[in-house]
């Protein structure tokens, strides 16, 4: 981790400031794009990211992923002998990335971080990937050892120790916007694909239709109609980036950009208030697909040979 970015985490995991300098390239030219009532979202005019004001610590990070409640969440609940039928989009989305993949690669050891209870890594297996994984929370873990019969480290992606150039293909599946420094992240990333390998990144767009239509709606109101925009800003995220910012950042790390291209998010699993609410965001997925501005952003990178 870059302690210069990071000054007020300190030894014991605490944050005791807000950042105000861009976390990602060090900038200090920042706007704030939102301001909710626990939170505001600054903005770097420098390289277009934009991460939550009152970051979180490593401890409370941990906490958050390391309970029940999370690993019981509708997102992680899946039988694998119905998983295609139950959460078909999401089967969808997983088979797109792998066929993209397999179409410049041969098959060979795939690292799922954020393996959750291991509904990519089944699918991979499936398809004769030779998988492994790592997930923070203990109860996915061993869901997710269950489910495929591979080794899982119970680690933060930050915390677990690999061999460097040892995989062809890693995943993070909805795992970025999550840490603490994701720039460390796609550091270690590289350093653990071996040279021609792919990292697969897929994390919310802020320019996506979805996440325009909430930023118009706060804006016209005055601030005051924040839920469209807050519940696409949900506390657990850290960083809200967009297409061509994180592809930056990417490439600023020396990753060569295979691939970019939106899919709709899975919003089954959420609490939203209501069926209706749903079918707006589901009429809203199908008219951003028309552009490809869909919700969620999945970015192919190689690692040099």
């Amino acid at each position: 981790m870059n302690k210069s970015l990071f000054p007020e985490l300190l030894a014991d995991g605490v944050m005791r400031k807000e950042l105000r300098q861009c976390p990602i390239c060090e900038g200090n030219d920042l706007s704030t794009a939102y301001r909710f009532a626990e939170f505001s979202i600054l903005k770097c005019r420098g390289c277009a990211n934009a991460w939550r004001t009152n970051l979180y610590s490593r401890s409370d990070i941990t906490a958050m992923y390391v309970g029940e409640e999370y690993a019981q969440n509708p997102y992680f609940s899946y039988d694998l002998k119905q998983f295609r039928f139950s959460a078909r989009e999401r089967y969808e989305n997983y088979d797109r990335a792998l066929t993209i993949i397999e179409a410049s690669k041969n098959r060979g050891k795939l690292l799922d971080v954020g393996c959750g209870a291991g509904a990519f890594l089944s699918l991979a297996k499936q398809r004769g990937w030779d998988v492994s994984g790592v997930e923070l929370s203990p109860g996915l873990t061993r869901v997710c050892r269950e489910n495929t019969q591979t080794d899982i480290a119970n680690l933060s992606f930050e915390q677990v120790d690999l061999p460097p150039d040892t995989y062809d293909v890693i995943a993070m599946w909805d795992l970025i916007e999550h840490v603490i420094d994701p720039v460390f992240c796609i550091q270690k990333v590289r350093q653990l694909l071996k040279p021609g390998g792919v990292a697969l990144f897929c994390t919310p767009d802020e320019d996506s239709l979805l996440a325009r239509t909430g930023q118009l709606l706060y804006r016209l109101s005055g601030s005051r109609l924040s839920y469209p925009a807050l519940a696409l800003h949900p506390t657990y995220h850290t960083y809200f980036f967009c297409r061509d910012g994180f592809t930056g950042m990417l490439e600023k790390q020396r990753m060569r950009i295979m691939q970019c291209y939106s899919q709709a998010a899975f919003f089954e699993h959420s609490q939203l208030p209501s069926r209706f609410v749903k079918w707006g965001i589901s009429a809203i997925e199908k008219l951003g697909a028309i552009a490809d501005h869909r919700y969620e952003i999945v970015c192919l990178a190689q690692k040099p040979d």
